[in-house]
């Protein structure tokens, strides 16, 4: 007998396609008379794709010698429907100026792009094209002040991203949950519910008792994905999110790593997010302390814990170059009598692309696993908004960067060099957030105090210097922002923190 959860996938997936069939007939039905009373307009939209979704290129036809050296205008929008109209969401405006004569304007074959005639050009976008799976097409749309934009379809160009969901749970599960851990059955639902196309709920709960079990499933996970790839159309953009609990979150960046080696266009063609819910690899050489063990049973699951992750020896999560957006879910308590041991995540995490954001969620109570888990916590608070990009996860977003040099992590932190001891931190965070600058020796990673403070404006930037100036030498810098005004609710509270890494003082 089928899983009440798989019959659930089915039926969404049913209805799904019903709505779609429903709002296709009556858009093709509007567009055939109004395509032919329309007088062509100045521009003409003829295609439009991404190839890196950082940038969308587009073809076009200017029509009129009046465009000529004009400035042209694209508004590039998400929406329900490759129909442009007043609920499309705003991603970015680009405008094409005619540049200077030592530097023209130039459009992909060299000619002017406002010249008459068929063009093709590349559009940079600033902060890429993130999945967004309620609103799956991506517009691009001639002046899109004009009203003529809102009616006439010949100056609007879509295409379709299409979506994979991965949803990885950690080690040592019930081996009775046969389809996987509650929380990861119902993230998957739910991220289905919200207009995924293609949700992975990677199970290996049978195996996940057995030391070194993890690492072996990322192939399988790489075929999977692969796999629902393939089931796309031909020349399709696929967006990929991923979200792995403690050891899931090796499964997923090793199966990316793997991926990476055969990747179709479609995948380099799409966004790749990463979410790590209190990442553990089990592995007793990963530095700094792992967990917490309480009670007259504390020696007796440390031992537990130090055997178990000495056999597995994981290899560390990390944050593959591939990633283009990374998150970081984390707890670090203590345990309790009632609760002899506590796993912590493993943070800061290694990455080789993007800058990391993290999340801290020990002041929330939250625990490894369990009714207070990270994992759970995401499934209540994230996971039902994530095909609207997750809005609570973007506003608490804390960006941080040392005397205007722009913060990268290519391992755990990078080194800026200051001229004196006046170092200036600045960046953005939550509007009237609280953001509070620690400060210690590098060389003593257990010191580390309070440099300073400050409250982040109405538009949420930052800026703020220690309130000593810091002697010539090597120090370690975390920043974290506090925003009253979003906590999910009274008592769980996020702490968004921004790890600088290595910060160097000249004289």
């Amino acid at each position: 007998m089928r899983s009440r959860v798989a019959r659930l996938f089915e039926l969404a997936g049913s209805s799904q396609q019903e709505r779609a069939v429903r709002s296709i007939r009556p858009i093709g039905d509007r567009l055939e008379p109004r395509i032919a009373m329309s007088a062509s307009p100045a521009v003409v939209m003829l295609s439009a794709t991404t190839t890196n979704s950082q940038s969308v290129t587009i073809d076009y036809r200017v029509n009129t010698p009046a465009a000529l050296d004009t400035p042209l205008q694209f508004g590039v929008y998400r929406s329900s429907s490759s129909q442009f109209g007043a609920g499309a969401s705003l991603v970015d405006t680009v405008t094409l100026s005619p540049g200077t004569a030592s530097t023209p304007m130039l459009d992909s074959a060299g000619n002017s792009p406002f010249a008459p005639g068929e063009h093709q050009v590349t559009l940079a976008l600033p902060g890429g094209l993130p999945p967004f799976p309620s609103r799956p097409y991506v517009l691009v749309v001639a002046d899109p002040a004009a009203q003529s934009s809102l009616t006439d379809p010949q100056e609007t160009a879509a295409f379709r991203v299409y979506t994979i969901g991965v949803v990885t749970h950690g080690g040592i599960q019930d081996p009775s949950w046969t389809h996987g851990p509650p929380w990861q059955l119902e993230t998957a639902y739910l991220m289905k519910e919200q207009g995924f196309d293609s949700v992975i709920a990677y199970n290996w709960a049978l195996l996940s008792s057995t030391p070194g079990e993890a690492i072996k499933q990322s192939p399988r996970l790489a075929r999977d994905i692969l796999h629902a790839a393939s089931k796309f159309p031909s020349g399709s953009v696929i967006d990929l999110e991923l979200i792995g609990h403690s050891e899931g979150t090796v499964v997923n960046a090793y199966a990316l790593r793997q991926i990476t080696k055969e990747m179709p266009p479609g995948l380099k063609a799409g966004y790749i997010v990463d979410t790590l819910l209190d990442p553990h690899a089990a592995n007793n050489n990963v530095p700094g302390q792992q967990y917490s063990t309480a009670g007259i049973l504390g020696p007796l699951a440390n031992a537990v814990i130090s055997s178990y992750q000495g056999q597995a020896k994981d290899p560390p999560a990390y944050v593959p170059a591939v990633v283009d957006q990374a998150y970081v879910f984390y707890q670090h308590n203590q345990s309790t009598a009632s609760a002899i041991e506590n796993l912590w995540g493993q943070v800061p995490v290694v990455t080789r692309g993007p800058v990391v954001h993290y999340f801290n969620l020990s002041a929330t109570g939250a625990t490894h696993s369990g009714n207070t888990g990270v994992a759970l916590w995401y499934r209540n608070f994230v996971a039902p908004t994530l095909g609207d990009q997750a809005p609570l996860v973007q506003d608490l977003t804390l960006t941080a960067q040392v005397d205007a040099q722009p913060f990268i992590t290519p391992h755990l932190g990078v080194a800026h060099a200051a001229v004196s001891g006046q170092t200036e931190f600045s960046g953005t965070s939550a509007p009237n957030s609280t953001v509070r600058l620690y400060v210690g020796p590098a060389n003593n990673p257990t010191s580390i105090h309070l440099a300073g403070w400050t409250r982040a404006s109405s538009a949420g930037a930052w800026t703020l210097s220690p309130r000593r100036s810091l002697h010539a030498g090597r120090y370690r810098a975390v920043v974290t922002a506090f925003s009253r005004e979003l906590r999910t609710r009274p008592g769980l509270t996020v702490i968004p923190t921004a790890p600088l890494g290595l910060v160097v003082v000249k004289s």
